[in-house]
């Protein structure tokens, strides 16, 4: 597909700036909208009362409450920094302009729920992983409301990600023949298209047959992408094979559906979606 609206999640963290720079490498390939927002959270809905233990509450609410306003600095600061950097113009109207543009949007509220709305009205969602294990955490919570609560795909950048490769590829798509990685591949032709190489990889999870790769492979090559299916080591969990697989294809991203197993399984018995957002060294692009 033709992305022509990215919405860049902004959180006050060092993953600011990685998915800021991504988008822009993104939007260059068709003249896109980079739509860029922080959501300033509401202090009395993410501090707990903790009287009983001698803390006050009214200063843990000033404690998140200058919190929040120094994560909105900071996501207000990298944005007009980046701006300045890469000299793309402010555009607030909706219109097909012959040139990348970005807007940038500040508003308080609940983080899960604002994010899920906006990201229904965008082509495609672009977070990095901070480096602070706590951001980390956050970053991976709000990809999960907005693969759930928006319908839309996700592309998740690791910390230092190499954006050259990104987009020249190899790919490596894990594909288990689910309507979500079906969605996956669709959302992810704009970035395969022009690759030269792209692998798929059908991984046996569990005791289930695993779906063969070829009609895929098949289907790509309508849209002139040259894929070939690729070997699964069928050793380790599916993630780490899946993981595998695109180091020696040497990939610069990965192409998988997710939660196709539902989100209670992955709590309980952890998958490749949770494994993916918490150690892919490598930019994954997830649908649900």
């Amino acid at each position: 597909m033709t992305y022509r609206h990215l919405l860049v999640p902004l959180f006050g963290y060092d993953g600011d700036r990685p998915s800021l720079d991504a988008a822009l490498a993104l939007a260059r390939r068709g003249n896109a909208h980079i739509a860029a927002l922080h959501i300033e959270t509401d202090p009395l809905e993410q501090t707990p009362l903790m009287v009983d233990i001698g803390v006050a509450v009214t200063e843990l609410v000033e404690a998140a409450t200058e919190h929040a306003r120094r994560r909105a600095r900071q996501a207000a600061e990298t944005f007009a920094e980046w701006r300045r950097d890469s000299k793309v113009p402010l555009e607030e109207v909706a219109a097909l302009h012959p040139h990348v543009s970005a807007s940038f949007r500040s508003e308080k509220g609940s983080e899960d729920e604002a994010l899920a709305r906006h990201a229904r009205f965008t082509d495609i969602v672009i977070l990095a992983r901070p480096s602070k294990d706590q951001a980390a955490d956050l970053v991976a919570i709000r990809v999960e409301d907005i693969l759930f609560g928006a319908g839309r795909p996700v592309l998740l950048l690791p910390p230092r990600a190499e954006l050259e490769r990104l987009f020249a590829g190899p790919a490596l798509i894990g594909w288990n023949g689910s309507v979500e990685a079906a969605r996956a591949v669709t959302a992810a032709l704009g970035f395969l298209r022009g690759m030269q190489k792209v692998r798929v990889l059908s991984a046996r999870e569990g005791r289930a047959d695993p779906h063969p790769a070829e009609p895929l492979v098949h289907y790509l090559g309508w849209h002139g992408i040259p894929a070939s299916v690729a070997e699964d080591a069928s050793e380790g969990k599916t993630a780490e094979r899946i993981l595998a697989a695109a180091h020696a294809a040497k990939a610069g991203l990965i192409v998988l559906g997710a939660y196709s197993h539902g989100r209670l399984r992955q709590l309980v018995l952890g998958g490749v979606t949770s494994h993916m957002l918490e150690q892919s060294d490598l930019p994954v692009l997830m649908a649900h």
